[in-house]
């Protein structure tokens, strides 16, 4: 990236709408607002203005100018807000890059200029990129949480209270008598447990957080009118499949993200699995079989009144082959005699029995959906938020819960504890190489 370079974007979401906003950054911006308004600008200030193309004019638009370093980016800002047609907006910044040195920008390109420019920590970065792409209301909250710099405020408590202990620990190394020896050990011991506590609570939180930004796959596979559509309805609480009696209404596979306790969830209803001559239905059958694939968890469902046949234990079969994280379900219980109950309890105790129309259960299922959500994201995630600093806290939990508090291990409590501050020392100083940068910002949106 060159800063002699000054980029242009649309900061709003394209298309038809009342405004639209253009911003600009870089050195070329007061050529920009000398050419398009012929004259100089207060910064900070909401200019009401025309915008002309060979005298003619193109827009009335509000404009300001953000003097760097007082600015987003550290350097000279312009913000246009024009009329919201793709065509205004288009024409605007067609004129702008008639200009020399001004270019498009690339997403993420206005926040990473920011970071490099020590106008925003990586750690804002994350909650920024983490706000931007949030899919519940849980996940907005948790970005706005941290971007508001609470996880900040954590980590440097955490920092204080370790930077309290090593003091402890080296008063007794220095000065250590047998009258305050008791004490001394008991203050150290104290204060490594709440060191240890908050590190912990802290960690939770995060993983907790990671946890809000990763969309997960549910996939509900069974035999024809098992359920399926209905418990989908249920979950998301909308009416997003087709409830019917008939067989094989459910033809192509349906799909609702919502929320589930703050964890976005993208759910599948597939066709009802089945032998049959029906083309469509067979093709309905191979798509279920593909989502199984790809999904976290599958929810298995079958009906208690009649039990898991050799066909339900088929396609269990075969789903097993593809992915081990299968929920069984048997629904209906409401319809079940007290013997085929029995049955079931004695032999499918692995098995959870429900009754979506009855409302049998369902508390219980979606506790088990979210625990066999939370294992099978923690074993396949791939998403940054958060990481880096869930690494270095683990780090600095294992170096500080391997302690024995003691006399004669003082030296090695003073030399864990200082390997437990540069852990945290390594997320306040925003240590990261180039290719968790770049993870970070190409996250970003356009413009921002």
């Amino acid at each position: 990236m060159s800063n002699l370079e000054t980029i242009v974007s649309i900061s709003t979401p394209m298309g038809t709408g009342a405004l639209s906003v253009i911003r600009c950054s870089g050195k070329s911006v007061p050529t920009i607002i000398k050419n398009f308004f012929g004259k100089e600008l207060a910064p900070r200030r909401a200019n009401y203005l025309d915008i002309k193309k060979n005298n003619k004019v193109l827009d009335d638009v509000v404009a300001i100018y953000y003097l760097g370093p007082k600015s987003f980016t550290g350097e000279d800002m312009l913000e246009i807000m024009c009329h919201g047609g793709p065509v205004m907006y288009q024409l605007i910044i067609k004129e702008i890059l008639k200009i020399k040195n001004c270019r498009l920008a690339i997403a993420g390109e206005f926040s990473e200029r920011a970071f490099l420019n020590d106008k925003m920590s990586i750690l804002e970065a994350e909650s920024i990129c983490a706000l931007i792409n949030a899919k519940t209301e849980e996940a907005a909250l948790a970005a706005r949480d941290s971007l508001s710099g609470k996880i900040i405020q954590d980590l440097f408590k955490i920092d204080a209270l370790i930077l309290q202990t090593r003091i402890q620990v080296e008063a007794l190394l220095d000065f250590s008598e047998e009258d305050i020896e008791i004490d001394g050990l008991k203050t150290i011991e104290s204060y490594i447990k709440n060191c240890k506590e908050e590190i912990l609570v802290l960690i939770k939180k995060l993983e907790r957080n990671k946890l809000l930004f990763e969309t997960s796959k549910v996939a509900v596979i069974g035999k024809p009118n098992t359920g399926k559509s209905s418990l989908i309805n249920f979950l998301t609480e909308e009416d997003v499949s087709i409830v019917n009696k008939q067989a094989g209404t459910t033809r192509d596979v349906v799909s609702k993200i919502f929320s589930l306790d703050g964890l976005p969830v993208t759910i599948f209803d597939t066709a009802g699995i089945r032998e049959t001559s029906d083309t469509i239905e067979k093709e309905g059958k191979e798509k279920a079989l593909k989502q199984a694939t790809s999904a976290n968890i599958i929810l298995y469902l079958y009906d208690v009144t009649i039990g898991i046949d050799n066909d339900d234990i088929k396609i269990l079969k075969s789903l097993k082959k593809i992915n081990k994280n299968i929920l069984i379900i048997a629904n209906k219980i409401d319809l079940a005699t007290k013997d085929t109950f029995s049955e079931i309890k004695k032999n499918n105790s692995e098995n959870l029995i429900i009754s979506i129309k009855e409302n049998i259960n369902m508390n219980e299922l979606r506790s088990e959906i979210l625990e066999y959500l939370k294992l099978a994201i923690s074993d396949t995630s791939s998403g940054i938020y958060h990481i880096k600093q869930v690494k270095y806290l683990k780090a600095a939990y294992k170096e500080i819960n391997d302690i024995e508090v003691s006399l004669i291990e003082l030296e090695i409590i003073a030399e864990k504890l200082k390997q437990t501050q540069e852990n945290i020392s390594m997320i306040l100083d925003n240590n990261d190489d180039d290719r968790v940068l770049s993870g970070i910002f190409s996250n970003f949106c356009i413009g921002k």
